[in-house]
């Protein structure tokens, strides 16, 4: 027998509600670090995730840099797109993004929508560096202090976990030449496709529940 396709369909959706609802429902309670070693891989973090390699772009230096959803911005100086050490530092491919050979002391990331994690390789660094998170109200959401990296090439990696990140920094004294790779990150679910999702599931089991509560009347 054909499956009825409004139900199927409330199925479908109900499936996604579920999925997607835990998701908008995390509180600052959910804030976490991100921290690992990828070799040649990207960095791993929750959620369907896009990642920006810096491969396609030209070597070149600048003040901000818009690509996908995210801007990357240098404070106090530029930042630079290079190749002069390809597959080094925990740079990964072609090119990597740095803070213009150490000229730079604070890296900023701006998100187009809030995230709700981010991760990047990150290398060449000889003193710690602060990653700081904040929401749209430009409240602290979490910060994370990275370790001296140095000239590993093992693939390290850092970032945070949070719902609701809207833009972070990356900051230390200065005259430390770094290296940012493989910037991942993955967006909040929209609430609009968890309310279809809601809708979803109750459509569904309201439509499992009429035969009952029609072969109950018609015994009455």
């Amino acid at each position: 027998m054909k499956p009825n396709i409004s139900t199927t369909r409330g199925f479908r959706l109900g499936l996604i509600g579920l999925v997607a609802l835990p998701s908008l429902i995390r509180t600052s309670a959910d804030a976490a670090t991100i921290s690992g070693t990828n070799g040649f891989g990207v960095p791993v973090i929750s959620g369907a995730s896009t990642t920006i390699t810096f491969d396609d772009r030209p070597n070149a230096s600048f003040s901000s840099l818009t690509v996908a959803n995210v801007t990357f911005s240098g404070i106090g100086g530029n930042l630079r797109t290079d190749n002069s050490y390809p597959n080094q530092y925990n740079g990964r491919g072609a090119r990597y993004l740095d803070n213009n050979v150490g000229s730079t002391p604070t890296i900023r990331f701006d998100f187009t929508t809030p995230v709700a994690a981010f991760a990047f390789n990150w290398g060449a660094s000889d003193v710690s560096w602060v990653l700081r998170a904040y929401d749209s109200s430009n409240n602290l959401i979490e910060s994370f202090n990275l370790p001296v990296t140095s000239n590993s090439n093992a693939g390290n990696y850092y970032g945070l976990s949070n719902p609701g990140m809207k833009y972070a920094t990356l900051s230390s004294a200065g005259g430390d030449y770094v290296f940012v790779d493989n910037f991942t990150y993955s967006q909040i679910p929209e609430p609009s496709a968890v309310l279809m999702g809601i809708l979803g599931t109750t459509l569904f089991l309201r439509r499992r529940r009429e035969p009952g509560l029609s072969a109950l009347s018609s015994n009455r």
